[in-house]
């Protein structure tokens, strides 16, 4: 009349069975196959900045910052103007080599709100980064020392800009719209014309200055710098060239 009750005996057996059953099917599913290692493209090239710095808008230039973790760009909330300097050596670029692409990259860590034009322009005058650093969030710069760039020097304290603000191409190489903290990117023809310029020594290569959103307030954006401590927040120049026949 009643069914007999299973004991504790057939119960693990059950498990077990059971347990035996699951790692078996386990073991008969194939492994996923090792992510394969990427082979570096022969064709491209990638530098990081040999030199960068901010311009501090000062009327002495008494503002500097060349080797903090940040590069400024566009109009504080004061009404004073940021504008960074970037530069990189291309004696590693392999000669009689076409370039065909080339693409600025940055990344950016600190904005005031809403989306401003970032543009490019080619430096026509000899500068090198010095050696002051702002500390903080860098956004005030610090004391200028010798070698500096500043807002009215090319290298404090003696050597003057011919015109206050750097001097540079007025015809942007490229622009870029900037908003969020992400990596953005740089690129055309015109670039690709300013290394073909720099490469073939028709014009000294002094980098690039950034130049943001000048005509409002509070436009103001930061950009990691290549001292900046995360090695992949620094900024990249990438440059593709032609294959080889």
């Amino acid at each position: 009349m009643f069914s007999r009750l299973h004991t504790p005996t057939m119960a693990v057996g059950i498990l077990v069975a059971i347990f035996v059953s699951v790692a078996s099917a386990c073991a008969a599913e194939p492994s996923a196959p090792p992510t394969p290692t990427p082979t570096p493209n022969p064709n491209v090239v990638r530098l990081t900045p040999s030199q960068d710095a901010t311009l501090f808008e000062h009327h002495i230039g008494g503002l500097a910052s060349s080797t903090g973790a940040n590069n400024f760009v566009g109009m504080t909330n004061r009404n004073v103007r940021r504008r960074m300097l970037i530069a990189f050596d291309l004696s590693s670029l392999p000669a009689n080599r076409e370039i065909v692409a080339a693409t600025l990259e940055m990344r950016m860590s600190k904005s005031a709100s809403g989306a401003f034009d970032v543009s490019l322009h080619r430096v026509t005058t000899a500068w090198a980064e010095g050696t002051s650093a702002a500390s903080g969030m860098g956004g005030k710069g610090t004391a200028s020392v010798p070698g500096d760039p500043t807002w009215i020097h090319s290298a404090y304290p003696n050597t003057l800009w011919t015109t206050d603000g750097g001097d540079y191409v007025a015809e942007p190489s490229a622009t870029t719209s900037v908003d969020n903290f992400v990596r953005y990117s740089w690129t055309g023809p015109g670039l690709v014309d300013d290394i073909h310029a720099w490469t073939s020594r028709a014009a000294p290569n002094f980098g690039w200055l950034a130049i943001g959103d000048e005509a409002h307030q509070k436009t103001a954006k930061r950009f990691d710098s290549r001292e900046h401590s995360n090695v992949d927040r620094r900024p990249t120049l990438v440059i593709e060239l032609a294959p080889l026949p």
